[in-house]
């Protein structure tokens, strides 16, 4: 895991922009420092940084750096790329980026970790292709020579990267399946193409102005999304979409009328219909799971994992247990967990049940008010954009522990709600397509079945199952009218925004008519982006790498596979996986409905601890946001705290919004 930079010049220019690029993601890779820079001749220059190893610097493979870039003055180039790098795999000066092959052909700057690493590098071998290294790094530079852009398709693993090659003088950019690992570009003033790892280090170059994108900013204080198209916050920073490559020879590089560069998808999930039975489905999911997890357990510094209690984060937790056992593993299994005082919000007993079943070094923490105020202003730089919850700060706080406690990588559940239906998201879906096949004694079942489990007033129920029967173009057009979405309207000033009213349904491409395009809906767009932003922002600023085995391709797609009831069916979500972790999980964890997730008391903070101070921080933002957030949102606020409205977390966004315009200065 590791940050990466580079830009393209139109003119050649000084090193300044990578340099502070670079910087500014220090948190990303503290262990090494490099660069790569190309010169109007075409000469590639290898340097390092103050934080280059001294092994890399003295050492003898080709591209060790050959001198430190703050002693090249200010050398002009048309190309530069910069990488900072968090040591995992080989721990050696070898592990060195920018890393070159082919006698210097191709030079890459990666982020990420390809599990099958070991099985590409021997089938390139028994092609003639050689290695010196360990790194999954030389082995995705070997493979992008051999098959090009068809050797994604190949890696298991979440990455991005950036590759250069010298022959052709052209640059390759590429994101994993599911966008685990972030890449964000931005064409400056003069049209120099600038891509990265986080957005902020965007805002330390020459032409830069932070400028907000008033529509993504709607979909943020409106509808609380974020992260749902390939664009951001910020003006003219776009993500590169997840599953898309981008290939341009360095003089080629124009962004369209849009401010795009023309991305290639080359990944999209494929529903090849499974035609066996539940049991064979269920032994299926649990084969492809230990793979998973056993792949994900690949590295050669310390590896612990998150336990929130729920089903997913206690079968990894579950399954590590088992490896390390048959492997003869004495030390145990260190785990890390959020805890809340109050117990209506805690779930340490869900936790303790895992504990109990098998032996772990178990850490938790007990996040407090006030840290969560104290480490907001932080946070929000770390995460470059708004966040919704508070659940943001305590991913934040349990990668901190980790840290504390010598763990390098850790493994989370992230990923499995999305696809397997976690939280009842299949149900309404199931049951429509029930109603249009007119299997009423079916439906009828289903539902009866499902309000034992949990009881669901028959009018919610049959709005949502109305829902997925209306026409998909009226959908966003039905939630604009109704819902808390309707009160926001009232204390965000969108005529000072400049926009019409739109839903981010209207321009997400997948609609949810089938328990299919929902499970697509939440992996690529609505729900899952989002907390891989947080995850990897959080994880990366303690200098961790955060690993999701749930997010294996192959997982996913036999997932997306399965018929919907092995998913979801009498009230019981995540069937398949329920029956796959037998004898695995202990009983109670396997059997589990009223999963609440890592979660804070905030509603006790907010109404009862320090109503006035989250007021005041209220009045703040409205004016810091120059009006944008109406002074009608005070009362709104006193109403929530008074109980008279619905505790939900818009008080928590006019707050963050404030916070990000004032951390990135951003203008309206």
């Amino acid at each position: 895991m590791c940050g990466l930079s580079g830009l393209v010049r139109i003119q050649e220019g000084n090193i300044s922009d990578i340099v502070s690029m670079n910087s500014v993601i220090r948190h990303r890779g503290p262990d090494d420092e490099g660069y790569l820079l190309l010169d109007k001749q075409g000469y590639l220059h290898k340097m390092g940084g103050n934080d280059t190893c001294k092994e890399s610097l003295t050492a003898d493979f080709k591209y060790a750096p050959e001198s430190r870039i703050s002693e090249n003055g200010d050398k002009p180039y048309l190309l530069a790329f910069g990488h900072r790098r968090l040591s995992i795999l080989d721990l050696s000066a070898a592990g060195h980026q920018p890393m070159s092959y082919l006698e210097g052909r191709f030079w890459i700057v990666f982020n990420g970790q390809i599990y099958n690493h070991n099985d590409i590098r021997a089938e390139l071998q028994s092609k003639g292709y050689q290695f010196t290294t360990r790194t999954d790094t030389e082995v995705v530079l070997a493979a992008y020579a051999a098959w090009s852009e068809k050797c994604l398709e190949k890696f298991v693993g979440m990455w991005s990267l950036a590759i250069y090659d010298h022959k052709l003088n052209e640059v390759f950019l590429s994101r994993d399946r599911y966008g685990i690992k972030p890449l964000y570009y931005w064409f400056s003033p003069d049209e120099s193409f600038y891509f990265a790892s986080e957005i902020k280090q965007f805002t330390v170059c020459s032409g830069w102005t932070a400028d907000m994108n008033r529509s993504r900013v709607c979909d943020y204080l409106i509808y609380s999304f974020t992260d749902h198209t390939d664009e951001t916050m910020f003006s003219g920073v776009y993500q590169l979409p997840a599953g898309s490559y981008f290939r341009s020879g360095i003089s080629d590089i124009r962004r369209d009328r849009n401010g795009r560069i023309r991305s290639v998808k080359w990944y999209k999930l494929i529903r090849n219909q499974f035609s066996g039975s539940f049991q064979e489905a269920a032994a299926s999911f649990r084969s492809l799971f230990e793979q998973a997890v056993s792949e994900h357990l690949m590295a050669d510094v310390p590896v612990g994992t998150a336990l929130s209690g729920g089903l997913d984060s206690s079968s990894i937790v579950c399954e590590v247990n088992r490896i390390l056992r048959n492997n003869g593993t004495a030390e145990l299994q260190k785990t890390f967990s959020s805890c809340a005082a109050d117990e209506r919000y805690n779930e340490k007993r869900w936790m303790d049940i895992v504990t109990e079943h098998i032996r772990v070094d178990s850490h938790i923490i007990y996040p407090q008010l006030q840290d969560a105020i104290d480490t907001t202003k932080k946070l929000i730089w770390y995460q470059d954009e708004p966040y919704q919850s508070q659940s943001a700060f305590l991913g934040f706080k349990i990668f901190g522990l980790a840290r504390e406690n010598g763990v390098k990588v850790l493994l989370n559940g992230q990923g499995a709600d999305e696809y397997l239906g976690g939280y009842g998201q299949f149900t309404a879906a199931r049951y429509a397509d029930m109603v249009r096949q007119f299997r009423w004694c079916s439906l009828n079942s289903d539902i009866r079945n499902l309000r034992k489990i949990r009881p669901i007033p028959k009018a919610t129920l049959l709005r949502h199952i109305s829902f997925h029967l209306i026409p998909s173009f009226l959908r966003g057009r039905l939630v604009n009218i109704t819902g808390s979405a309707d009160f926001i309207r009232k204390i965000v000033d969108i005529e000072k925004l400049g926009i019409s009213f739109t839903h981010p349904y209207d321009v997400i491409p997948v609609k949810m008519n089938s328990v299919p395009e929902i499970s697509e809906h939440l992996t690529f767009y609505s729900t899952l982006p989002k907390y891989l932003r947080w995850e990897d922002r959080n994880s990366m600023a303690h200098s961790i790498e955060a690993r999701v085995p749930f997010l294996d391709h192959r997982l996913v797609e036999f997932a997306y596979s399965l018929p919907d009831d092995f998913l979801d069916k009498d009230g019981v979500t995540k069937r398949v996986m329920r029956e796959a972790m037998d004898n695995l999980l202990p009983e109670k964890i396997k059997n589990r409905k009223d999963k609440m997730g890592f979660t804070t008391p905030e509603e006790l903070w907010v109404k009862k601890e320090k109503p006035d101070f989250f007021r005041k921080w209220i009045l703040e933002a409205i004016s810091v946001t120059d009006g944008i957030i109406k002074p009608e949102s005070v009362t709104y606020f006193d109403r929530l705290v008074k109980g008279e409205v619905p505790f939900d977390f818009t008080y928590w966004r006019i707050i963050l919004f404030s916070e990000w315009m004032q951390k990135f200065r951003v203008r309206q």
